[in-house]
C-alpha cells in the first residue's frame, strides 16, 4: 500500500470527535507528523472542493443544463440555450481536474448530459421559430425582444418570444400535473400611459402585447388560446417532453447519482481522488 492509499484509508476513518483524536495521535506516532499534516491538508481540499463546487454544481444542474430556447438579436430567430461548464465557480477548474484524473466516469456523464441537452434544445428551436414566424405573421406588429441595456419597449409592440417562453412552460406544467392553464390564463385589461390608453395582455406577470386597438390584443388572446388548447405547436412541445422523459432524464438522472455518490463519499471522509495543481 502506497502513502496515498494509506492517507484515503487513513481518511475515511478520520471521523471526529474523541475517537478521531485517537486515531490521530496514533497516526502521528506511526507515520509522522508530516503525513499526517498532508492527510489534513487534502481533507481541507476536498472539503472546499466538495462544499465550493460540488454540491453547487449540482444544486443548480437545471441552470447549467438549462433545457429552452432564447431569442438571438443576431440571427433574429429563436435558438437553442447552449449548456455551459459552472466556470463562475471558483474552485471549478481544480474540481474538474480531480474528475478528470480521478472520475472520468462522473465527466463522461455529465459532457454526455450537456451533448444531449444541446441536441434537444435544437429540436425545440425548430419549434419555437415556426411558432414565432406564425405570430409574427398573423398579429403584425412591431416586435418587442428584450437585451440588456435597451432603450425599453415601444409603446405598442408584441413580444413573441415572451409569449413562447410561457407558453412552453403552460404545456409542461399540464404534462407534469394534468392541468391546463394551470398556470393562469392571459387576460386584457386597459391602462394609460402619458394620457393615452392602452390594451394590453398580461400573461403570467408579464406585459406580452401592448397597442392602441383593443382588437390587436384580443387577436393576440385568441392564438394564444389555440396555441394552448388545440395547435400543432402544442402537439410538438408534448413531442418534445416527453422524449425529453425517455431520453435525457435517464442521462440527468446517472449524472445526479454519480455526483451524489462522490460528494457523500467525501462527506463520509475519504479524500477525494486524482490531482489537481493546488493539490498539498
Amino acid at each position: 500500500m502506497d502513502i496515498d492509499q494509506i492517507l484515503y484509508f487513513l481518511g475515511a476513518i478520520l471521523g471526529g470527535g474523541i475517537i478521531g483524536a485517537i486515531i490521530s495521535s496514533l497516526a502521528t506516532i506511526f507515520f509522522g507528523e508530516r503525513r499526517v499534516e498532508t492527510l489534513r491538508r487534502r481533507r481541507d481540499h476536498s472539503i472546499k472542493l466538495t462544499n465550493g463546487v460540488l454540491k453547487v454544481w449540482l444544486s443548480k444542474l437545471q441552470d447549467y443544463c438549462k433545457i429552452g430556447t432564447i431569442y438571438d438579436h443576431e440571427t433574429t430567430q429563436m435558438v437553442e440555450i447552449e449548456p455551459k461548464d459552472p466556470t463562475d465557480l471558483e474552485f471549478f477548474t481544480e474540481a474538474e481536474s480531480h474528475l478528470e484524473s480521478g472520475y472520468p466516469a462522473v465527466l463522461k456523464s455529465w459532457e454526455e448530459l450537456k451533448q444531449l441537452s444541446l441536441s434537444h434544445n435544437k429540436e425545440i428551436a425548430v419549434v419555437m421559430e415556426e411558432a414565432r414566424k406564425s405570430i409574427v405573421h398573423k398579429l403584425k406588429m412591431p416586435c418587442y425582444y428584450y437585451k440588456i441595456y435597451d432603450e425599453g419597449a415601444p409603446e405598442e409592440y408584441v413580444r413573441p418570444d415572451k409569449i413562447l417562453e410561457i407558453f412552453y412552460d403552460t404545456i409542461k406544467w399540464e404534462a407534469e400535473v394534468g392541468l391546463k392553464w394551470g398556470l393562469g390564463k392571459p387576460k386584457v385589461e386597459p391602462v394609460v400611459t402619458r394620457g393615452v390608453t392602452f390594451a394590453r395582455l398580461r400573461w403570467r406577470n408579464s406585459d406580452v402585447i401592448q397597442s392602441r386597438d383593443p382588437n390587436e390584443a384580443e387577436k393576440c388572446l385568441s392564438l394564444i388560446r389555440k396555441f394552448v388548447e388545440e395547435s400543432k405547436y402544442r402537439d410538438d412541445v408534448k413531442n418534445l417532453l416527453k422524449r425529453e422523459d425517455e431520453i435525457l432524464q435517464p442521462m440527468r438522472e446517472k449524472f445526479k447519482e454519480q455526483m451524489t455518490g462522490l460528494i457523500k463519499s467525501i462527506e463520509l471522509g475519504n479524500i477525494i481522488k486524482g490531482k489537481c495543481k493546488y493539490c498539498p
